[in-house]
């Protein structure tokens, strides 16, 4: 008979090949979701980060001139990988594929440390797959670095004692929570929670949430002290912040949402809403099952106090609609507990029963996000398109495109684009519906949707109807390239 020491090599070269099946499965998840809602430069916010983070390679230290440029962590990360990579989109996409991965760790080991290793890695399936995450895993954005800073700040002062490791602990959380302000002061709406926490005194120790304001105050502080030595003025970041969204367009509320009555809008935007699919189903399946109880409570407090934040921010949120857009993306960190409160569930249930939920919640994410427009700005591609094909002539097109298209042409080396009118011979761009002034050189039809590709090369086309059709073949209005009338 074997002693029990000659089991054990069987058991770790057992766990590590578990690990490393797990590890690989997770890493072919995340690349199958990039490819699927990869979407990319978007000629929008992520121009406005890039011109900060130009700035702090040209000109540092830079306080920021914007909303954007003012978000620290990010431009700071960017400008890093800018001085890395270069001037290219290549930058773009390590960037934001960054803070992807930076997010899928961090919520994996929260729940591995709450949970199980094995809940980790459903966890990382889940996050790595939520459309709501992968909308922002191709471009630069801050929503994904702010999630990672809350979620981890929530890990270690949950599971920070009174001890001094416990409250440094604490701090460095503390710090997290600041640099999750710093991406965007919304993160205050979770944070909220941490006063009337800190009156009651439980579930966190009051020392405990004592040494985490330090930590997030040294953060905050320090770069008032930063905008005070460049600019004079301490609180530059908040006053700009205060002032941004006066350009807010509230109609954007209805913008992939289906909402019936102000009270319910934004939990029907957890419910009935692409970002999520069918996340927070089975999330309230799971907790109604409260299969968690077996968990230590010690270990459960990361859980509870991410719970707390998620709460909080959902019903701030809720109750500021008129202030803030119900966009799926205020709801992150919802979403996040969701997907941590599912694998617990997940992992205590038996394998087969496991691996069908999970398979399904994984595809249809995939099916989900394969659906989305991956040309947001198509006619702004198709001017860039239309310019480098005609290098040696100047190519027209309405005033916003021509904006946007700035960073592409600068990455070409060419100029050769200006708004609206063209010149008498010239070359314009405008759109497919309308009557052309003069003779089309090229035609520039919308790229379908991922999922509209597929079907198209299955010879499916013909069997979707027609309000979806436009929605999977031609999610962007066609434009076309024109020869002005010679004058």
């Amino acid at each position: 008979m074997r002693s029990p020491h000659t089991l054990e090599p069987q058991a770790e070269n057992a766990n590590s090949a578990t690990t490393v099946g797990w590890f690989a499965l997770v890493a072919l998840t995340m690349a199958t979701a990039l490819f699927v809602g990869w979407v990319g430069f978007m000629a929008s916010d992520d121009s406005l980060y890039h011109a900060g983070a130009v700035r702090w390679l040209t000109d540092p230290p830079f306080p920021g001139t914007d909303h954007w440029s003012t978000r620290f962590p990010l431009t700071l990360t960017f400008a890093t990988v800018l001085a890395l990579v270069g001037e290219n989109f290549a930058s773009f996409a390590i960037t934001a594929v960054l803070f992807y991965v930076l997010l899928v760790a961090v919520a994996a080991r929260f729940a591995a440390s709450v949970a199980s290793t094995r809940a980790g890695w459903i966890t990382a399936l889940l996050t790595a797959t939520l459309p709501v995450v992968v909308s922002h895993a191709t471009t630069v954005s801050v929503d994904l670095i702010e999630a990672a800073a809350l979620v981890g700040g929530a890990w270690l002062i949950g599971l920070a004692g009174e001890g001094p490791r416990g409250l440094l602990r604490a701090g460095l959380g503390g710090v997290m929570f600041g640099v999750a302000v710093l991406c965007r002061e919304t993160s205050v709406l979770a944070l909220a929670v941490l006063g009337p926490l800190l009156l009651i005194g439980r579930p966190i120790p009051r020392r405990v949430l004592i040494a985490c304001g330090i930590g997030a105050a040294a953060v905050l502080l320090g770069e008032a002290l930063f905008q005070y030595l460049l600019t004079g003025d301490p609180l530059r970041r908040y006053t700009i912040a205060f002032h941004h969204d006066e350009h807010i367009d509230r109609a954007a509320n209805h913008e992939g949402n289906f909402l019936l009555w102000a009270p319910i809008d934004p939990l029907l935007v957890l419910l009935i809403n692409d970002d999520f699919g069918l996340l927070f189903w089975f999330a309230g399946a799971a907790a109604a099952f409260d299969r968690w109880r077996s968990i230590a409570v010690e270990r459960r407090r990361p859980l509870v106090l991410l719970a707390w934040m998620a709460g909080a921010s959902f019903l701030l949120v809720s109750l500021l609609y008129t202030k803030l857009v119900l966009n799926p993306r205020y709801f992150m960190l919802a979403a996040l507990t969701a997907v941590i409160v599912l694998a617990i569930w997940l992992d205590r249930l038996g394998w087969r029963v496991r691996s069908l939920i999970l398979a399904a919640m994984v595809a249809g994410n995939l099916l989900l996000m394969s659906a989305g427009n991956a040309h947001p700005r198509w006619s702004m591609e198709a001017l860039v398109l239309a310019a480098e094909a005609h290098p040696n002539e100047t190519v027209a097109a309405p005033a916003n495109d021509v904006a946007r298209a700035d960073i592409a042409m600068a990455f070409l080396n060419q100029r050769n684009i200006r708004p609206l009118p063209a010149a008498p011979g010239g070359l314009a761009i405008i759109a497919a519906d309308v009557s052309p002034p003069g003779v089309v050189v090229a035609a520039y039809p919308s790229p379908p949707t991922r999922l509209g590709a597929l079907l198209r090369q299955l010879g499916l086309e013909q069997l979707v109807p027609a309000p979806i059709a436009r929605r999977m073949f031609a999610p962007s209005p066609a434009v076309v390239l024109v020869r002005m009338p010679a004058e």
